[in-house]
């Protein structure tokens, strides 16, 4: 060895780095797998996790499933992949998302970067949903000022979804859903029925291997690090380890955590939550909402002061966004914001932007946060604006801008402001005649409204929508 290196060290700068590397190239095939062995010694689970997640993309292709780790028995809708793409928590074998996770999922395109989700322990779940304020606290900052400490099942984040798309009177319509014994309030029990509306979704973590790796992977799992061995120490004590009349006991305890971890890498846990006891699992919204021992209730002004509360903060984080510091978004931006969840493609998007940009001086004033809110609230009504000019979109009939502010004002009680009737006008007067379509302008808010989540189709009647409903239903039996 001294030999080779000293021959080595011969050459000249240049020529030992191109014979080291040379060398090296040549010997990293074949020691590939001994230097991932080595590096995975200090990080068993994180080398674990990455190595499985190569090869599901490698073996399994461009699978939702096992490219989110999740189980299915069906093909992922928009929603589960919007949640699964932006859940950043494991409990219990479950994924959840943390308020900020929400938040992102509806202002973000993608989620923030992380190398895979936290896997969270029974210590850590009680000490995030102690951080939770009662419903008193509860503001418009809610999400933000929890962040990363809570959990939203999915369950919860279709209805917090669907508080979102819904205006006051389908809300509360909602609430007498919910409110089964007619008492004028929504107690703990009422409200966890939405826990059973849905599937929890579980994570393919630690699911069992396949069976060609099955033996090599269970026994490494069997082997405990350095902290888990300071963890069995500290949770029995070092006067009482292998000592004194209770050894044996003390002996089987380790040796149940041993076996309790190696269950839990190779997927066959000791304990695994049946999804009765998974909706049962305390999250911030039932903590928020209900309290910590589950026996407070909410009326009707409160809960809809929650949902009012849902509505502005993520209405004011969309402004502030698009607003880039200013008090203002101008009308290039406020273009943008519009036409954010919209299904149009790239030449469209680009034409509506120019033509906006072509129709605005430098220095016009921009959209308002008071204005943005009022409008804002005009998409939470959007079906209830769809009805009452049902018929110029039946006869195709463009409208010019009083048409459509008084349309908009007989809807929610209140005109939008002139300076967003003209911006719209702007987005979606293709011909330049001073009117707009109906039909096109209601596609893209609905768009809007439910932020891309959910699928349209090109007529709400005739046999292609009836043939597409069969197949969505046959593909999730």
């Amino acid at each position: 060895m001294k030999r080779a290196f000293s021959r080595v060290w011969s050459f000249s700068p240049k020529q030992r780095h191109q014979i080291l590397t040379g060398r090296i190239i040549e010997r990293s095939s074949a020691r590939s797998v001994a230097v991932l062995a080595a590096a995975g010694i200090g990080t068993s689970l994180g080398a674990y996790e990455l190595i499985r997640t190569a090869k599901a993309g490698i073996l399994d292709g461009p699978d939702d499933a096992s490219r989110h780790n999740v189980q299915t028995d069906h093909k992922l809708t928009k929603r589960e992949l919007r949640f699964l793409q932006f859940a950043s928590v494991e409990f219990d074998d479950v994924i959840y998302m943390s308020p900020m996770d929400f938040i992102d999922s509806l202002t973000l395109d993608a989620p923030r970067e992380r190398v895979y989700r936290r896997v969270l322990k029974d210590k850590d779940v009680t000490r995030i949903l102690k951080k939770t304020p009662p419903f008193r606290s509860g503001s418009k900052h809610f999400f933000r000022t929890m962040d990363q400490n809570g959990l939203i099942s999915y369950s919860e984040y279709i209805f917090l979804l669907t508080l979102l798309t819904k205006s006051k009177a389908a809300f509360r319509i909602a609430f007498l859903m919910f409110d089964e014994d007619d008492n004028g309030n929504i107690d703990r029990d009422e409200f966890m029925l939405i826990r059973s509306l849905t599937s929890s979704l579980r994570s393919t973590t630690r699911v069992q291997p396949s069976k060609a790796s099955e033996d090599d992977e269970v026994q490494d799992s069997c082997h405990l690090d350095a902290a888990d061995y300071h963890f069995a120490v500290s949770r029995i004590g070092a006067d009482r380890l292998f000592t004194g009349s209770d050894s044996y006991a003390v002996m089987f305890t380790i040796a149940r955590m041993f076996a309790s971890k190696a269950a839990t890498l190779s997927g066959t846990r000791l304990v695994h939550k049946s999804e009765e006891e998974v909706r049962k699992q305390d999250t911030t919204l039932l903590l928020h909402l209900f309290g910590l021992r589950g026996n407070a209730t909410l009326s009707f002004d409160e809960f809809q002061q929650f949902y009012e509360n849902l509505q502005e903060e993520l209405m004011e984080i969309e402004f502030y966004e698009f607003a880039r510091g200013k008090s203002t978004i101008s009308p290039v931006d406020f273009a943008r914001l519009i036409l954010r969840y919209s299904i149009v493609n790239l030449d469209d998007y680009h034409k509506y932007l120019q033509r906006v940009q072509e129709k605005s001086a430098d220095d016009e004033q921009g959209i308002t946060l008071h204005q943005w809110a009022t409008f804002s609230r005009f998409l939470n009504n959007l079906a209830e604006f769809q009805s009452a000019v049902r018929l110029y979109i039946n006869s195709n009939v463009p409208v010019s801008e009083p048409e459509f502010a008084r349309a908009v004002g007989c809807t929610i009680g209140k005109e939008l402001d002139p300076v967003v009737v003209s911006m719209i006008f702007r987005i979606f007067d293709e011909n330049n005649d001073g009117t707009l379509s109906y039909p096109e302008f209601l596609a893209v808010m609905s768009d809007r409204l439910h932020r891309g989540l959910r699928g349209r189709l090109e007529k709400p009647w005739g046999w292609k929508p009836f043939k597409n409903c069969i197949i969505n239903e046959v593909s999730r039996a």
